[in-house]
């Protein structure tokens, strides 16, 4: 079965012409959603993915990622966890395309991981199902990395991490970051891990909380206590770890874990996680991405 797909994030709009799990034909811009207003999705879509309609007049049309949220083209409410392709193959959103033509919005999904508490994901969730996991842990490892807990094929539950968004605040727009130099020195992630494995009582002392290690690793550099090029590397294996600490909290101890990322970045997490005895394998996120669509495809084709 042939069918379009518009990933359409927040900086980047990508299309693709797809048969199984194979590209055909692929079209980018730098038109994500927070480059557009509303109105302006429709003719987007159709300027780099028109001729495609035309070819495939029966192919389906799938919009997967932040084009469903609120500053999208339709917001599209969450599905709940647990979830699989058919629940949200049942909640997929049309949106209306050229001559009577419809699209429709994957939905993203929500999850109340604690009573009183809420998460949400749009975009990873279709990774995860494509994944390859019936049964057990994968982590999509991006800006705000999100562990996802798999049953039976289906979305259990997640837990969503702020790592990457404060590890480029810290860097960026805080004091702390002020003091690092350049070219950083790796040895630095390991010691920015040591930190949060003590922080999260591996040792047996006493946890002394992310936000004063935060701070302590500036009073470590400008008191001449640690190198200022270990800095940058300090800071993301103190988040990258604390994020672990609190995944393993969460889900326990799975003695293996699929990780979804850049091949750099899941490098940096197969390490981490092999301090806690955790073996790692790995998915590409673009043939997950690729996996979960078809996966959908089928269930909206039968419904």
């Amino acid at each position: 079965m042939r069918f379009i797909v518009a990933d359409w994030g927040t900086t980047r709009f990508r299309g693709y012409l797809i048969e199984h799990e194979t590209i055909l034909d692929q079209v980018s811009s730098d038109e994500g959603v927070s480059a557009l207003q509303k109105g302006q999705h429709r003719d987007v879509f159709l300027k780099h993915c028109g001729h495609w309609l035309a070819a495939e007049p029966n192919a389906p049309v799938l919009l997967v990622g932040m084009v469903g949220s609120r500053e999208g083209w339709v917001e599209a409410p969450y599905a709940s966890c647990p979830a699989g392709p058919s629940e949200i193959a049942k909640a997929l959103m049309p949106v209306d395309l050229a001559n009577g033509r419809k699209a429709h919005i994957i939905p993203g999904l929500f999850c109340e991981p604690a009573p009183g508490a809420a998460d949400v994901m749009r975009g990873e969730e279709t990774l995860a199902l494509g994944a390859g996991v019936e049964n057990g842990l994968v982590c999509s490892a991006g800006t705000h990395p999100k562990w996802i807990l798999m049953r039976d094929g289906r979305i259990e539950r997640f837990a969503t991490y702020l790592t990457g968004e404060m590890y480029a605040l810290l860097r960026e727009h805080s004091m702390i970051g002020r003091a690092a130099t350049e070219p950083s020195d790796q040895k630095g992630f390991d010691m920015g891990l040591d930190a949060a494995e003590r922080n999260g009582g591996a040792d047996g002392t006493a946890r002394v909380g992310l936000l004063h290690l935060l701070f302590g690793a500036r009073a470590a550099v400008v008191s001449g206590r640690m190198a200022s090029n270990l800095l940058t590397p300090y800071l993301s294996g103190l988040l990258t770890g604390d994020e672990i600490n609190g995944a393993l909290a969460q889900f326990g101890r799975p003695a293996s874990i699929t990780i979804l990322a850049d091949q750099d970045r899941a490098d940096l997490y197969a390490h981490a996680l092999a301090r806690h005895g955790i073996k790692t394998e790995f998915k590409n996120p673009k043939q997950a991405l690729l996996a979960g669509l078809a996966r959908i495809v089928r269930q909206h084709s039968q419904s």
